[in-house]
């Protein structure tokens, strides 16, 4: 998991080979349709816009995913993550949903992380992470970057 200034975004863009695609895009992007899906390199590049109400720790379950990395960036208000290793989650929801990329666990975030506007987090598939912890509003965006194969 990484956690940082959208500024200080390019000292990452060495961890994938789609990420400087991401830096190029965010150069130019503006918010548009929340809900809205951007197939910005067909199935290995997605752009997902978002605004939803924030909530309490304890109805943020932790989540994981297999095939992309999240790019979360938080654009307006005061969001907070929590995370944990995936490797420590113990207590599945369901099973994992391959069509959505997802599993949700019962299992408690160990630690939390302020993600206020102008900021991001990168979790990749051993991370767990609880999004959209807080109270008001949260504008994001969230790149999907997929794994390498």
């Amino acid at each position: 998991m990484v956690t940082a200034s959208l500024k200080d975004f390019h000292r990452y863009t060495n961890l994938h080979p789609l990420f400087p695609k991401v830096e190029e895009f965010l150069k130019t992007y503006e918010f548009g349709v929340a809900g809205e899906k951007i197939h910005l390199e067909g199935e290995k590049l997605i752009l997902i816009q978002s605004i939803d109400n924030a909530r309490p720790k304890e109805e943020a379950f932790l989540e994981a995913h297999n095939r992309y990395i999240d790019i979360q960036i938080c654009l307006e208000g005061n969001e907070t993550m929590g995370w944990r290793d995936r490797s420590d989650c113990k207590s599945p929801k369901s099973t994992f949903d391959n069509e959505k990329d997802i599993i949700f666990y019962n299992d408690q975030s160990i630690n939390y992380i302020n993600v206020q506007a102008g900021y991001f987090a990168i979790f990749f598939p051993e991370d767990c992470h609880a999004p959209l912890v807080g109270e008001g509003q949260i504008k994001k965006i969230i790149f999907k970057v997929e794994i390498e194969k």
